[in-house]
């Protein structure tokens, strides 16, 4: 493995979010994140991961998904990835953007999802019409989700065609039934002149769906637009700073008044995320609205105390309920932005834990997860993952930052992949379940060193640290082998692991080792002769 670091073939670059500044402030004199090569894998380039953590910190795997923000990077693509907490990678996506990357259960079994598709779809960039797809533990394909129910107007406009599949990025969870929640959005006809837009407008559909995954039923569909007599247009905050609606003037460009950034089983219904009516809404089981919690004015609960801030929260991201609802009593983690494109740099991003008394409709701040020495302001994205020591792990989004708080609030662990609203990760995950042998062989390389021996190069994307701890490289002189006898065994050194060849070794073949017991070979590999 070397280290590299990128370079921007055209510094003038624009990036998707409005009033996004460039931030060089720690890495002024050399502004370009370092990245990691592979001999195994050329076209493999993950982010160096900086780190540091104290002895109580918790174990586990990174899962998550770069996607530079400025999408001319010439080095570096946007990928999915799993590494540990030494920087190795585990496990690379083909190069790509993944959304939704996370280590669910399906059946009583650990398994990889991922969303994949079009972003934008030809009117609004923070959406996606995809799929999810769903990989067992060997990273073989179990199923792939799609949507397309024919009432979708979400085509993409410069081409004039429609997608095969209208799944959007922004949720993909597998309930413990065995069920699956999506979200979706639909450009829809809607007359805005109640909010200053025209007779003749468009919004932006907010849909949820629940599928069955084994008979691909659809158990549940909710609209936005069919509940606005109960979350009126005017609640929401998707405005430009004079007031006046964003968009909403034909089908391209339809009013985001919505946006369902997350949506988690509660009781026998579910619970919103709705960003830019800066609200979590619970729903019951035949999707009415049951109860809004508003970041400004508490919506049906009293207000919060603001303690000198106009809102509790507000653009957030990714609310889940800590465990279910305990008579009267709820609490709930999100991922509080408190900033967006026209609305940024005032109040840091937080973990927020709220304590809802749901028969006295009252709300108390439990906590407000800030790391002292590192004000950040992600604008968009973002995560509150609860572990199960009840550490909290918050993942930044828009800001390439990871952080694991203590029971008592104390950061414990830091990590970073990337410059400041360079690169962004939608979410990220610490895990400590997923345990994976990969169904595909491992891969070798040779290279020539200077002063004429042969480094053995050798890799297993996809396999976790529990499953093999060393390479077993075979040997022959002789370019039709045989490749019986085992030359030598190496310990595993991160993703790659190098060896030296043997003088005159002309045919090698390698196999990942757990203890003496050799696992899957790679193909075997002529070695040329080395020129000095």
């Amino acid at each position: 493995m070397s280290l590299a670091v990128y370079g921007l073939s055209n510094s003038s670059a624009t990036r998707p979010y409005p009033g996004v500044p460039a931030d060089f402030s720690s890495f002024a004199a050399a502004p370009f994140w370092p990245y990691q090569t592979f001999v195994t894998e050329p076209e493999f380039h993950p982010p160096v991961l900086e780190i540091s953590k104290q002895p109580e910190a918790s174990d586990g795997l990174f899962v998550f998904a770069p996607l530079p923000f400025i999408l001319n990077y010439t080095d570096r693509p946007a990928v999915g990835l799993i590494m540990d907490q030494q920087g190795n990678p585990i496990w690379h996506s083909a190069n790509g953007y993944l959304g939704q990357l996370e280590v669910q259960q399906l059946n009583g079994q650990n398994v990889l999802t991922y969303w994949t598709g079009g972003i934008g779809g030809g009117f609004v960039d923070a959406h996606g019409m995809g799929t999810i797809t769903i990989l067992d533990s060997t990273y073989r394909l179990i199923q792939n989700v799609t949507l397309n129910d024919g009432t979708f107007k979400a085509g993409d406009s410069r081409q004039n065609m429609p997608y095969p599949s209208y799944v959007d990025i922004h949720e993909s969870f597998i309930t413990p039934k065995g069920s699956l929640i999506v979200t979706a959005y639909n450009s829809t006809p809607y007359n805005l002149s109640a909010v200053g837009g025209p007779e003749d407008g468009w919004l932006l559909d907010s849909l949820i769906y629940e599928f069955d995954l084994r008979t691909n039923e659809t158990l549940f569909r909710w609209s936005s637009v069919d509940h606005i007599d109960q979350l009126p247009l005017n609640g929401s905050h998707q405005l430009h700073p004079d007031g006046s609606i964003i968009d909403g003037n034909n089908a391209t460009h339809p009013w985001d008044f919505f946006l369902t950034n997350s949506v988690f089983p509660l009781d026998d219904g579910y619970i919103l995320s709705c960003r830019h009516y800066w609200s979590a809404v619970a729903l019951d089981s035949q999707g009415n609205v049951k109860w809004n919690l508003n970041g400004v004015d508490g919506g049906d609960f009293e207000p919060v105390n603001q303690t000198g801030k106009p809102s509790t929260f507000s653009w957030q991201h990714y609310v889940r309920p800590r465990n279910g609802t305990v008579g009267n009593n709820l609490v709930l983690d999100m991922f509080n932005n408190y900033g967006d494109g026209f609305d940024n740099g005032t109040y840091p991003s937080t973990g927020l834990t709220l304590y809802l008394d749901l028969q006295k409709r009252t709300v108390e701040t439990i906590s407000r997860l800030q790391d002292p020495e590192d004000t950040i302001y992600a604008l968009s994205q973002g995560t509150f993952q609860r572990l199960p020591n009840e550490h909290k792990m918050i993942a930044y989004g828009q800001i390439p930052k990871l952080k694991e708080y203590d029971n008592n609030d104390g950061v414990v662990m830091k990590a970073r992949f990337g410059q400041n609203n360079q690169v962004s990760s939608y979410r990220s995950y610490l895990v400590s379940n997923w345990s994976a042998t990969p169904y595909w062989a491992p891969k070798i390389a040779t290279t020539q060193e200077p002063g004429g021996n042969i480094t053995l190069s050798m890799s297993w994307n996809g396999a976790t640290p529990d499953v093999y701890d060393s390479w077993m490289v075979y040997e022959s002189s002789d370019v039709n082998g045989p490749l019986t006898e085992l030359s030598q065994q190496v310990r595993r050194t991160g993703y790659e692991t190098n060896a030296t060849l043997s003088a005159g070794t002309r045919l090698v073949t390698a196999a990942p080792g757990r203890g003496q017991e050799a696992m899957r070979r790679s193909k075997s590999l002529r070695v040329e002769l080395p020129t000095i």
